[in-house]
């Protein structure tokens, strides 16, 4: 489907990058979710957490654009799991911030194993600088992207 896509620019209405971003994005997640076992968003937010502990959810929403609601779901999900922990600011009853419990840090340590299936794949397809360059330029999309 990519290549056909690729092969006809596009199909009517629909910019003739997004389908094979959607696909690729879609096929990403699926990778994720089948080698770590957990939900692509869960997943993120682990990620982000092992990294910044303590995030608050407001904080998350702005950073990676995403809707609240989505956000609030998501971690009391992960909560239920046990993999978080959400705890109202002491200095502002209004703010929740998230911590990762033993549990989660114990999901996270399959991190470089999924990492290593995604950059393997990856490179199966783009050289080094093929990637560097795909980075920079969805950076660039998104920046084209933004309000």
């Amino acid at each position: 489907m990519v290549e056909k896509l690729s092969r006809e620019g596009s199909l009517q209405g629909i910019h003739p990058v997004l389908p094979s971003l959607a696909i690729a994005f879609k096929r990403m997640v699926a990778t994720i979710e089948r080698e770590s076992g957990v939900a692509g968003m869960k997943w993120f937010l682990l990620t982000v957490l092992g990294r910044r502990d303590g995030l608050s959810q407001g904080e998350f929403c702005q950073e990676y654009e995403m809707e609240p609601s989505r956000v609030t779901r998501t971690a009391q999900s992960l909560e239920g799991d046990g993999f978080i922990r959400r705890e109202r600011d002491p200095e502002d009853n209004r703010v929740v911030r998230m911590y990762l419990t033993d549990a989660g840090r114990e999901q996270l340590s399959k991190l470089p194993e999924v990492n290593d299936e995604l950059r393997r794949r990856v490179h199966s397809v783009l050289s080094e600088e093929e990637f560097d360059e795909l980075r920079r330029m969805l950076g660039l999309l998104a920046g084209a992207m933004k309000d």
